[in-house]
């Protein structure tokens, strides 16, 4: 029978995501990591056996949050093309004011561990392969007012691309109008000619 957890697996995954987040796998100790879960090593290797699953149950939380948050904005949106928008200035938010400061966690684990881990690869892969669908909804929501030339599968797998270069770029401190120019430059192959990207 498996051991209950006597504390809040949420909340502590949370601290250790803050950790490796910052330091990446290879640069967070376990002893920060302990200190941030606010669980004694004892606990933490007993709840989750080693760093590598701890880490990847971090980044499984991290992805599941985030994923369901930029899909649902994509998803809600009266339009396709609006739904996009809204990812990306959901995205660049977090960028300029929030976590993803310190770049996507996402990004900077897949760039750190997939070369060397098929866990962590596939782990990534399924977020793009989630992330590329719901763009291509989007974009197929909007079929009969885009260009006849755009494929949206195509099209879908570029705007996700894109994402990972906003959070790629965003270790550089980009300012909001820099990453504007880039998602609007992005966005003009499907771009309404009444829209007015002029912000």
């Amino acid at each position: 029978m498996a051991r209950h957890r006597e504390f809040d697996e949420e909340e502590a995954l949370a601290g250790a995501l803050e950790v490796f987040w910052q330091r990446g796998f290879t640069g967070a100790g376990m002893q920060e990591i302990c200190a941030a879960m606010g669980l004694n090593p004892g606990s933490v290797y007993a709840a989750y056996g080693n760093k590598r699953d701890l880490f990847l149950a971090a980044i499984g939380l991290y992805l599941d949050d985030v994923t369901r948050e930029g899909i649902d904005l994509i998803a809600a949106a009266p339009s396709g093309r609006e739904g996009i928008r809204a990812y990306f200035d959901y995205l660049m938010d977090g960028i300029v004011a929030g976590r993803r400061q310190w770049g996507c966690f996402g990004t900077n684990s897949f760039m750190e561990l997939a070369d060397r881990d098929d866990a962590v690869q596939a782990i990534m892969k399924e977020h793009f392969d989630k992330l590329e669908a719901a763009f291509r909804k989007a974009l197929e929501r909007d079929r009969a007012s885009l260009p006849g030339h755009l494929e949206p599968a195509d099209f879908a797998r570029y705007l996700v691309c894109v994402a990972q270069g906003l959070n790629v770029l965003a270790k550089t401190a980009p300012d909001r109008r820099a990453l504007q120019g880039i998602v609007d430059a992005a966005m003009l192959p499907i771009a309404s000619l009444e829209e007015d990207f002029v912000r």
